[in-house]
């Protein structure tokens, strides 16, 4: 009896724990304050605006051949450039143009910042770089860089096990009397 009562008690508290974990990935999706574009807009669009010269905090993100997404307010805050890479499909190159400098330099600093500390973005790590700016007939320039995320090597997938060993020899000191061999990690 009491085994059948343990047994039921921990069935209840996995499913429990199962139905709130599905109740925030939902929550998640639906999330108010998570960034999202201001609109979504076509390449040829994107180009036009960005020959215009525009200097918005605007930050254009191809993330199809045709498909383009527009952010606002990345410049001046640091809580939505996260947003932003976090939100942003896994293992596919993106490619970020703005005219705004600030955008720009806020961008790059961040990823390359991320990239460099090896940053764990739920499983995958940062590469990124930057192309020179494309200059305008205005004075203007099209600042460009683009990123990725890359899946992480799993641990299994090197093969066997993956841990450091050192082994020393040496000859007696302090309270060893006598050569001693040791192994350890």
């Amino acid at each position: 009896m009491r085994k059948l009562l343990l047994l039921l008690t921990c069935l209840l508290m996995c499913s429990c724990s199962a139905l709130a974990l599905a109740a925030d990935k939902t929550k998640a999706a639906d999330d108010p304050d998570a960034i999202k574009p201001v609109e979504t807009i076509s390449a040829a669009v994107m180009n036009e605006r960005l020959q215009a010269g525009n200097n918005e905090d605007l930050l254009y993100v191809k993330i199809k051949e045709d498909r383009v997404e527009v952010y606002q307010g990345l410049a001046t805050d640091r809580s939505l450039r996260k947003q932003l890479i976090l939100a942003m499909p896994n293992t596919e190159m993106l490619r970020l143009y703005t005219n705004n400098k600030a955008t720009f330099a806020q961008m790059n600093k961040m990823l390359s910042d991320y990239e460099s500390s090896n940053t764990n973005f739920n499983g995958y790590k940062i590469i990124t770089d930057k192309d020179t700016p494309k200059k305008l007939e205005n004075d203007g320039k099209i600042y460009r860089l683009w990123f990725m995320k890359i899946e992480r090597e799993k641990q299994s997938r090197r093969g066997g096990w993956n841990f450091p060993i050192g082994i020393g020899i040496g000859i007696g000191g302090g309270h060893h009397h006598g050569p001693w061999i040791g192994v350890g990690w």
